[in-house]
């Protein structure tokens, strides 16, 4: 019996391809290493950063297919539609490109707006 080669990619990778694409646009609020935002807590950091699930599908084809939910925060002022799309578009084709794996969907959910020029509030205790 002859064995096939395989290859198999992590969550993790997606995750990692997903993030990545999302640094190229620029209306996503994340936590820079080098900004007025560095100060913050680690707690807050995480609230801002791109909360990313990434879903792994049966397709009836056999074709290696992969879905995503996302939470996102942007920059206040932004035309809230355009940026989704841009996000869509840039993780799809980094996903794909790099992948071969088909995206079948990207769910968004936009969890918050921050300004820009300000650092958001830090987050209320829970009781």
């Amino acid at each position: 019996m002859e064995e096939i080669d395989r290859t198999q990619i992590t969550d993790d990778v997606f995750l990692e391809i997903a993030r990545s694409a999302m640094q190229n646009v620029n209306e996503v609020a994340r936590q820079e290493k080098k900004s007025a935002l560095a100060g913050l807590t680690q707690l807050f950091s995480e609230r801002i950063a791109p909360q990313i699930v990434v879903k792994r599908l049966e397709a009836e084809d056999l074709t290696l297919t992969v879905a995503f939910e996302i939470k996102l925060t942007l920059i206040y002022g932004v035309r809230i539609p355009d940026v989704v799309e841009k996000v869509r578009c840039a993780i799809k084709r980094e996903v794909e490109e790099l992948t071969g794996y088909k995206v079948d969907r990207i769910d968004i959910l936009v969890e918050k707006l921050v300004r820009a020029d300000l650092p958001p509030e830090p987050p209320t205790p829970e009781r």
